[in-house]
């Protein structure tokens, strides 16, 4: 019988049973799609690491029945990562820090297409680039001249490159180039500069280079005796080592004469003398080696004895001293051992504490029994 005339009989039996009805149509053979089967499913799962740069690859759990296509979605955020449709996936460095899910898809004919999905945690940066070849160092550890660093080689390629330089494996504060100027505060320690590498979505690396010799400076001039000016001793301005009683003379002369002393000074720890270009001879002694005042060491706290530069050795400012048997302060416009050139000074006797306040004018601080002076403000 067709199906028509099986439709037409229908209605009219229902007509007869007074059963009104709107018409229905029923295909034989036709299953509607409310009665379509369903999976046996389970949540997919993956292996490898989830961090930029690592392929994690997703694993199709057994269903039942087998699916006959199956496809994948890889979501960021719970949303799909566009053209990540495949059984594979490797996060980028736009997916450090965000959630990544693996969603699976099942279909068969007669079966209702199926997903599952599986989060599988927050991306986390990938692995530091590594070095190939190790940076290494130009140019000699000796105070006044300069080490230079080169990058070394790495396995990944688009890093960008900063600097840091080690003092006897400590960091030193602003130090941030590729290379460095040795000065006075690195005399006697080791030097060795790091290279910190970055890329996006990575962790950072770095490497560092060979250590240096214990820095080194060249003295100017050294010994005891007078010295003309202009070949072997030059005008500009010089510190001693620590000396227990250095005694020097700017002279206008070499006759000995009293009225031929243009400045001198006498006192222990450091010392300081600035040779004019007017000066004709020099006299040291028990003063040791002089050095460039370039190559003077930065200091925070100041000793109880010694002559120090402001701006190259201290910074202006307030210091303060305790002292157990008396103190004696000298602040001075040069280093010329005049008594025209100094600022002002002050001695205390006994046991006690003094504070003083250095300005901008002052050229050189001399100190003699004070204590160790420390900067307050």
């Amino acid at each position: 019988m067709s199906p028509t005339r099986s439709a037409s009989r229908g209605r009219a039996l229902l007509a007869l049973l007074g059963l009104g009805i709107a018409s229905v149509t029923v295909l034989a053979g036709t299953t509607p799609a409310s009665a379509a089967a369903t999976f046996t499913t389970q949540a997919p799962r993956a292996t490898g690491a989830v961090k930029v740069g690592s392929t994690i690859t997703a694993v199709f759990p057994t269903w039942r029945p087998a699916p006959t296509a199956k496809g994948y979605r890889w979501l960021r955020d719970g949303k799909a990562i566009t053209g990540a449709t495949r059984s594979t996936y490797t996060p980028a460095a736009g997916d450090s820090g965000h959630r990544l899910s693996l969603m699976i898809i099942g279909s068969r004919s007669g079966y209702a297409k199926a997903t599952r999905t599986k989060d599988l945690g927050v991306v986390a940066k990938g692995d530091a680039p590594k070095m190939t070849v190790a940076p290494k160092l130009t140019g000699s550890a000796k105070v006044g001249s300069t080490l230079t660093t080169t990058n070394g080689s790495w396995n990944r390629s688009g890093l960008s490159v900063r600097y840091q330089w080690l003092r006897n494996g400590s960091v030193i504060s602003g130090q941030t180039k590729k290379s460095h100027t040795v000065s006075g505060s690195d005399f006697g320690a080791t030097l060795a500069a790091r290279v910190i590498v970055s890329k996006a979505g990575y962790q950072d690396g770095s490497a560092r280079t060979t250590v240096t010799a214990k820095v080194t400076r060249s003295a100017a001039f050294s010994g005891n005796g007078t010295y003309a000016v202009g070949s072997k001793i030059k005008p500009g301005t010089y510190f001693s080592g620590s000396t227990s009683g250095c005694y020097w003379a700017r002279l206008s002369g070499a006759s000995g004469s009293f009225e031929e002393i243009i400045g001198n000074s006498f006192g222990s720890g450091q010392r300081i003398i600035t040779i004019a270009s007017s000066d004709r001879y020099v006299s040291f002694s028990d003063c040791g080696s002089w050095y460039p005042i370039a190559s003077a060491p930065r200091l925070t706290k100041m000793p109880a004895d010694g002559v120090f530069k402001v701006g190259q050795q201290i910074a202006a400012g307030t210091w303060r001293a305790s002292f157990t048997d008396g103190c004696y302060w000298e602040t001075s416009s040069r280093a010329s051992g005049r008594f025209e050139d100094v600022i002002a000074n002050d001695f205390i006797d006994g046991r006690g504490s003094t504070t003083v306040r250095i300005g901008s004018d002052v050229s050189v601080f001399e100190s003699s029994g004070c204590g160790t002076w420390s900067k307050v403000g």
